[in-house]
């Protein structure tokens, strides 16, 4: 499978990178081709470091990172997703598209802040071309662990989505990813509840001076 990362420069993006490079092809996506270049560079030298097999690991411009392949994965912020796909929009067909994004502000805490469709995650079904098949998941595994190899993860992920097979699809990808649990959340419209969840786990972190909270069900 190959699988492009836009906002593949970020800790969460790198991180996934990273646990994905070693069975699928993954181009680490950028405005700027010479960060998401180094960034790509960067991972391969720590794989390589550390003993372990790299499928591949390339690094592109956003355009061209996305047009030939399987999956898209949106790590970037909310603030920027809407204007970002709509000028990619010619270069989606029919991938599976991965929200990562969460709508949110800071008062004087952290606050969930949907768009009208009441998500993220339907915001940019409605963006992006009707043979696109958007799933959301991700969005509260900490990022600094996800990019740290040496780090056990153990979290559950919830994989929100219409489309059966695409859901299965992000459902086997997170299997891959030692430690963590995918669980079926349901339909699309249900990432709200989710993507909620990552304002709550920061504010929680603050006021209990804890820090790279996830969420684990037992």
């Amino acid at each position: 499978m190959k699988i492009a990362i836009l906002g593949g420069t970020g800790s969460i993006g790198k991180g996934l990178a990273l646990r994905w490079s070693g069975k699928h092809e993954v181009v680490v996506c950028s405005r700027e081709l010479d960060k998401a270049m180094k960034t790509a560079d960067e991972c391969y030298t720590l794989l390589s470091d550390k003993g372990r097999f790299c499928t591949g690991i390339s690094g592109s411009m956003n355009e061209m990172g996305i047009k030939y392949v399987d999956v898209v994965v949106l790590s970037v912020p909310y603030q920027g997703i809407v204007p970002l796909l709509k000028n990619l929009t010619p270069y989606f067909n029919d991938q599976i598209v991965i929200s990562l994004v969460v709508p949110m502000k800071k008062n004087r805490w952290f606050e969930y802040t949907p768009p009208k469709q009441g998500s993220a995650a339907l915001e940019i079904q409605d963006i992006l071309p009707k043979s696109v098949k958007v799933v959301s998941a991700y969005h509260n595994v900490p990022a600094r662990k996800l990019a740290n190899l040496d780090i056990a993860l153990d979290y559950d992920v919830v994989v929100c989505g219409d489309n059966d097979d695409a859901k299965r699809a992000v459902i086997e990808l997170t299997r891959e990813i030692s430690n963590l649990r995918p669980l079926d959340g349901g339909r699309l419209a249900s990432s709200y509840m989710i993507e909620s969840l990552t304002p709550f786990l920061i504010n929680l972190a603050i006021r209990n001076c804890l820090s790279d909270l996830g969420v684990k069900f037992v």
